[in-house]
C-alpha cells in the first residue's frame, strides 16, 4: 500500500474517534437536557399536585363546616321544641301543683342558662373553616347536653305532680 492509502485509514481512525467524542459530548448534553426536562415536569406536577391537595382540603373543610352547621341547627331545634313544649308546660306549674318544689327550681335553673351564640361557617381559608367547624361541634354538643338535662328536669317536675 502506498503512503496515501495508509493515511486514509489513519484519518478514518481520527474521524471515528472525533465522531465518538462528539457522540459522547452530545450524549452528555442530551442527558443534561433530559434531566432538566424531567426536573421541570416533576416540579410542575408537584405544584399542580399540591394545589389539588390544597383544594381538596379546602373543599373538605367547607363540607365539614356545613355538616356541623346542620347538626347545630338540628340540636337547636330539638332544644327549642322542648323549651316551647314540655318544659314550658312544666314551668307553668306552681309549687302547689308539685310534691317537691325543688324540681321546679331545678327546671327554672335549666331554663335560665345562657344559650351559645351561633357563629356559622364564615371563613376565608381551610384553617378558618376548621376552626368554625370545631366551634359549631361544641355548640351542637352543648345543645344536646342541655336538651338531655332539661328533659330530666321536666321529667322530675312531671313525676312530682300531685
Amino acid at each position: 500500500m502506498s503512503a496515501g492509502q495508509q493515511a486514509v485509514p489513519a484519518n478514518n481512525a481520527n474521524n471515528a474517534s472525533n465522531e465518538g467524542a462528539r457522540k459522547k459530548h452530545m450524549s452528555k448534553a442530551a442527558v443534561a437536557i433530559i434531566a432538566v426536562v424531567v426536573v421541570a415536569i416533576i416540579v410542575v406536577a408537584g405544584v399542580f399536585g399540591f394545589r389539588a391537595y390544597s383544594d381538596a382540603q379546602y373543599n373538605n373543610a367547607v363540607a365539614a363546616c356545613a355538616a356541623a352547621s346542620e347538626n347545630v341547627r338540628n340540636a337547636t331545634n330539638d332544644y327549642n321544641n322542648l323549651v316551647s313544649g314540655d318544659a314550658s308546660e312544666a314551668a307553668a306549674l306552681t309549687k302547689k301543683d308539685v310534691k317537691d318544689a325543688s324540681t321546679l327550681d331545678a327546671l327554672n335553673k335549666e331554663l335560665s342558662v345562657e344559650l351559645p351564640v351561633y357563629e356559622g361557617c364564615v371563613a376565608d381559608d381551610t384553617a378558618g373553616f376548621k376552626s368554625a367547624t370545631a366551634k359549631l361541634n361544641e355548640q351542637a354538643d352543648w345543645y344536646k347536653a342541655y336538651t338531655q338535662s332539661l328533659q330530666k328536669a321536666v321529667d322530675a317536675v312531671n313525676a312530682s305532680k300531685k
